[in-house]
This record gives C-alpha cells, structure tokens and sequence, in this order.
C-alpha cells in the first residue's frame, strides 16, 4: 500500500511538474527570438552598434535590457539607452532570423559579422556574407517576400514546424555559437 501511494504522489507531482514547464515554455515562446540557450539574444552582439558605429560590435552584461523575453547586450551605456527608448528602431527584423530564409519560407541562424545590412532603417541579417550579397542583389524582390512570410514562419518556430537551419549543421563553415568576434 505504502509503495502505491508513493507512485501516485510521484505520478502527481511529475505531472504538475510538465504542467509547469509548458507554462513556462509557452511564456518563452511568444517571441522566438535568434537567442544562446541562456537566453542572450543575438549571440551577445549590441544590436544598436550597427547603426551607431556601422559594424558589429560584442555586448557586455553590464549594459543590458530585457526585451521579448530574452536578455539583450550593449556594448555601452549610450547604447543600452537607445535602445531602451525605442526597442523597435534597433532590434533586427524576423527577431534575428536569416532574411533570406524567412523570404523562402524557413528559419535560419546567422552570421552576426559579416551577414548584416541596414535598409530604410531597419537591420536585416542573414546566414552569410555570401548570401547577404545574394539577397542584396535581388532586395526589391526579396524583401517584399521576407515581410510577407514572417508570421508564417514565426509561427511555425514557436510551434515547431518551420523548416530550420542552423550552421552546426555545416560544420565545414566554420561558425561557432554564440559567434565570436574575429580577431582584429
């Protein structure tokens, strides 16, 4: 008798347990942003310096917000400011999901480094230098089609059934997560 009460206390506590899990799993997904397992979004990179200095720039957790449920890095003071004024201005689009997927229907991680561009103020990233160039080449008809299928594929990574790409799936590139910073 004392065993079998035992497995129903274990039966109900496990049970209470994924109950709260997926609650807190369903929280966190309401915005799936391009983020580390710790929830730092875009591999720690300020988001802001791109527009401010014109390249990619490491945050410090010294300087951080948080925004969509993750944690978000500046590489200063000035920088965590403005970003905490308008969010919106700086963040990337597609929550940091490569822009030539998301125009193609999937999701894909990025290249923080090299894979970044601004257009009408507003930050793109994308898988590669080689295919942010490719994007760029075709931009008139690409964006149209990125902004077009975000909510489809946003939808299908928070639900799981988007398509996904992540560079450890390519190990011969090279990429490293969270992506560091070259040697300068």
């Amino acid at each position: 008798m004392k065993q079998l009460i035992t497995g129903a206390v274990c039966a109900i506590a496990l049970a209470l347990g994924t109950h709260a899990a997926q609650a807190e799993s369903t929280a966190l997904s309401t915005h799936v942003v391009n983020s580390t397992s710790r929830g730092i979004a875009m591999d720690g990179f300020d988001m802001v310096a791109y527009f401010t200095e014109g390249k990619p720039a490491k945050g410090k957790m010294e300087h951080r917000a948080e925004y969509k449920d993750r944690v978000w890095v500046f590489s200063s003071a000035e920088n965590l400011n403005l970003f905490k004024e308008n969010p919106e201005a700086y963040a990337p689009q597609n929550n940091g999901w490569c822009s030539w997927a998301v125009a193609n229907g999937y999701a894909a991680e990025v290249d923080f480094v090299n894979g970044w561009f601004i257009d009408d103020d507003k930050l793109y990233l994308n898988w590669s230098e080689e295919v942010k160039e490719r994007y760029l080449a075709k931009k008139d008809e690409m964006l149209p089609l990125t902004h077009a299928n975000w909510d489809q594929v946003h939808s299908g990574l928070q639900d799981g059934t988007a398509k996904f790409f992540a560079h450890s799936a390519k190990p011969e590139l090279g990429y490293i997560h969270p992506q560091p910073m070259p040697e300068s």
